[in-house]
């Protein structure tokens, strides 16, 4: 049985597909427009000429959009590295129309994170949506099911129709799960389906358990022991979206583009490491690690009086050692962009939002704090002997690793008091996952507040009552969020979202409800449509670039009408060097874009 829209309509024991439904008739204003548009579908012939239906409204691609399509019109490794807004998901769906069409394909599997995996559900049932008519005026007609997260079954059932296009909307945790990505593996393997993974760096770390799913468990894999001997693609179409393919470096690059065409590179993981990233070792419980090359550690490179020296005080690569030697400045953490850049072409598309529609401006404002007496104290002495002391409670961070995640907390007023956090629960991959700290986070009721005075929060609030309201502000820790909120929410109507508790909710914000949002910046990085604000406030940021940049385009959107304003205090080094760092990694991403890197760095 199918519904209005041509998706399947489940029995009373499907409690998530009740909870969608209920979604839908919520979003229906009255009555008669639901009627109006069972009447309107009904009479819809989706074998007649697009010019022949009646009320049909014509959706044209950009510019961008059509180019891409076009170049993979015969090609089954697709990358799309558009922007938030640029329109990836119709892009994506255009070429899969192209290929189901084509006879290539006959189903879809659609992995993306938790939420954004329900979107793609929403626009595919929403006959009103771009993305729905588009997928029409292409003669396509489509079925499907959405699995895991919220608002997802349970559980994958099998199709009735075949004369449609079947399409499988999964969150990407599900493969993180001991067994519930199995069903949906075998139903993908068992069709001639195409996959499409949104926010592809999902995957970027290919030692954790669902980046080794999605890259092998599709495939014909011939393996000795754990090592990877062979691996060939069951069904050729693999398409990646993504607007920040390098959040942490070229590194994020391997497993992405791997995923679309094993091998791509020509190296394994290790090799492609190597070769094109800058490293220098760190040890952390007797074990050695590979980290990112530093602007100082660059420097000190760069005054060895040979590789051997080098290589004994810093541990990195003769070719790391050879670049530093040839290059005049540091610009990042990375080595042989132009080769890698040429590697890209041939399956890669780049496509940024200001390039292909008209934007208002963006404004960056940093706004240098200082701290309080109290921080200034615990911050010198967290940072020399890994220990900060405040009225009897005790922080300590075991390794440096640790250090700036304590620096960053004393930067924003708080000790975690006797608290202390194990490197060894971080999980730390081989390389150094920095995305691994950004799920580390801090409630209320385990932090110290340091001192009856903070000239961050201060200013932070002198600026919240000059600017114009509605405003985000975006922490990364929730005892953050929740100090924010105690002093706002007497004074403006604020809702909280965070990982720890939730006071309001985003649709309320995107509908008027709430003038303030106050947030961590993991909660509503991606899938939500948040251009009703034009101001951005960032108390503190994480240390990813990606969630950074997918966070401002919350804002800088198609719809968006006013001039975008993203303001960051800075009250110490640490706050300095994550917005020097960040600012390299969008160095990298702009280059491999095919924009002049030294107008960046």
């Amino acid at each position: 049985m199918v519904d209005e829209y041509g998706f399947e309509v489940f029995d009373e024991e499907m409690p998530a597909w009740q909870e969608y439904q209920k979604e839908t008739d919520k979003i229906a204003k009255t009555e008669e427009k639901v009627q109006t548009k069972k009447k309107r579908a009904s009479s819809k012939d989706t074998s007649k000429p697009v010019t022949e239906r009646e009320e049909q409204v014509q959706i044209k691609l950009f510019d961008h959009q059509k180019l891409a399509r076009e170049k993979f019109k015969n090609l089954d490794e697709i990358a799309l590295f558009f922007e938030m807004g640029c329109g990836k998901t119709l892009t994506s769906m255009m070429i899969i129309c192209d290929k189901y069409k084509a006879g290539v394909i006959d189903s879809v599997l659609v992995v993306a994170p938790n939420d954004v995996h329900k979107q793609w559900f929403d626009d595919l049932c929403n006959n009103d949506s771009v993305l729905s008519q588009a997928i029409e005026q292409e003669g396509v007609k489509c079925v499907g099911q959405i699995i895991g997260g919220r608002g997802g079954q349970k559980q994958l059932y099998e199709f009735d129709d075949d004369n449609k296009l079947h399409i499988v909307c999964v969150n990407i945790d599900t493969f993180s799960t001991p067994q519930k990505w199995m069903p949906v593996v075998e139903w993908a393997n068992a069709h001639n389906s195409a996959i499409i993974i949104d926010e592809a760096t999902v995957i970027k770390n290919p030692t954790s358990k669902r980046s080794q799913r999605m890259l092998y468990e599709f495939n014909d894999v011939i393996r000795r022991g754990k090592t990877i001997l062979v691996s060939q693609k069951k069904h050729p179409v693999r398409i990646v979206l993504t607007g920040t393919p390098v959040t942490n470096g070229p590194i994020d690059l391997w497993a992405i583009m791997e995923f679309i065409k094993p091998n791509y590179f020509n190296r394994n993981y290790y090799s492609f490491m190597n070769y094109y990233g800058m490293h220098t070792k760190l040890t952390v419980n007797d074990r050695p690690i590979n980290v990112l090359l530093t602007e100082k550690t660059w420097h000190g490179i760069k005054n060895c009086k040979d590789y051997a020296e080098a290589f004994a005080l810093f541990g990195c690569s003769e070719d790391t050692y050879m670049t530093i030697v040839h290059q005049d400045k540091y610009v990042g953490p990375y080595k042989h962009a132009d080769e890698l850049k040429v590697l890209l072409e041939p399956n890669a598309v780049f496509a940024k939002l200001t390039d292909c529609v008209d934007m208002p401006k963006v404004n960056y404002i940093v706004k240098q704090v200082p701290m309080s007496d109290a921080q200034q104290a615990c911050y010198a002495d967290m940072k020399h002997d890994l220990l900060a002391e405040f009225e009897g409670n005790v922080a300590t961070a075991k390794n440096k690793l640790v250090v700036s995640i304590r620096l960053q907390q004393i930067s924003s007023g708080f000790i975690m008091g006797h608290q202390e956090q194990n490197p060894e629960d971080l999980d730390l991959p081989m390389w150094f996952d920095m995305d691994k700290l950004e799920e580390y986070d801090v409630t209320p009721d385990e932090v110290i507040w340091l001192g009856d005075t903070n000239p961050k929060l201060e200013q932070m609030m002198r600026d919240i009552d000059e600017l114009d309201k509605p405003i985000i502000i975006l922490t990364r820790f929730s005892a953050e969020a929740a100090k924010i909120y105690d002093l706002l929410k007497d004074k403006y109507s604020t809702c909280l979202i965070t990982g720890w508790k939730t006071v309001g909710s985003i649709e309320g914000f995107k509908n008027g409800d709430f003038d303030i949002m106050v947030a961590n910046t993991t909660k509503i990085a991606r899938g939500h449509n948040l251009q009703r604000a034009h101001t951005t406030i960032y108390y503190s940021n994480t240390f990813s670039m990606e969630l950074r940049q997918q966070s401002e385009f919350r804002t800088f959107r198609i719809g968006q009408t006013y001039p975008c304003t993203y303001i960051d205090y800075v009250s110490c080094d640490i706050d300095k060097t994550v917005s020097e760092a960040l600012r390299l990694k969008k160095g990298l991403l702009e280059y491999i874009r095919d924009k002049d890197l030294e107008e960046v760095v």
